[in-house]
């Protein structure tokens, strides 16, 4: 599957996830993609350089499924290996799931980032039109866990101290009846 990452194989506007064992290709949806770019927004404007954010890259678990977040904070120390990161140097993670309720960012996914000390796990969710924001990571998920509708601010502090705020007015919101 790395391998056929590392030479572009992917079609543009799709996502591949390796997970319990499956290959999972899914394209973005629209709303996906502007939701990330608003946060990409935040993050740039919160002075946080590029080269410590990005999405769909690959991010290693030792001895569980790897997983490529729709957008990751790395730390100032983050080592690049090939066209990955170790889970080890991610302060914070987003997803925006492609479905309603799904499971595998609001169960499997929390317990991973929270068992692997992803300080941040936040999820940007259309069909909920809320931000679930949780931090306080421990062995089966986090400690602490708020909910809030879109149209409120959402504010979290790194590990390194930098402070992000986002306006998730702009966020797009999705019925869950749209493919």
């Amino acid at each position: 599957m790395s391998d056929l990452i590392e030479r572009g194989g992917i079609p543009e506007g799709f996502k591949v996830e390796v997970f319990d064992g499956r290959v999972i290709m899914t394209p973005q949806s629209p709303e996906q993609h502007w939701t990330v770019r608003d946060v990409e927004g935040a993050v740039a404007a919160a002075g946080i350089v590029r080269e410590r954010v990005f999405g769909d890259v690959l991010i290693t678990f030792p001895g569980e499924n790897d997983a490529a977040p729709d957008l990751t904070i790395v730390g100032f120390d983050a080592e690049r290996r090939k066209n990955s990161y170790s889970c080890v140097d991610v302060l914070a993670v987003v997803e925006v799931p492609s479905e309603p309720n799904d499971e595998k960012d609001y169960v499997r996914n929390v317990q991973k980032y929270g068992r692997f000390g992803v300080d941040i796990y936040l999820i940007a969710d259309p069909f909920k039109k809320a931000v679930t924001l949780m931090s306080e990571p421990h062995a089966s998920g986090y400690g602490h866990v708020v909910e809030i509708p879109y149209g409120q601010p959402v504010g979290f502090t790194l590990a390194t101290g930098e402070r992000v705020k986002i306006d998730t007015s702009t966020f797009p919101t999705r019925d869950g009846n749209q493919a």
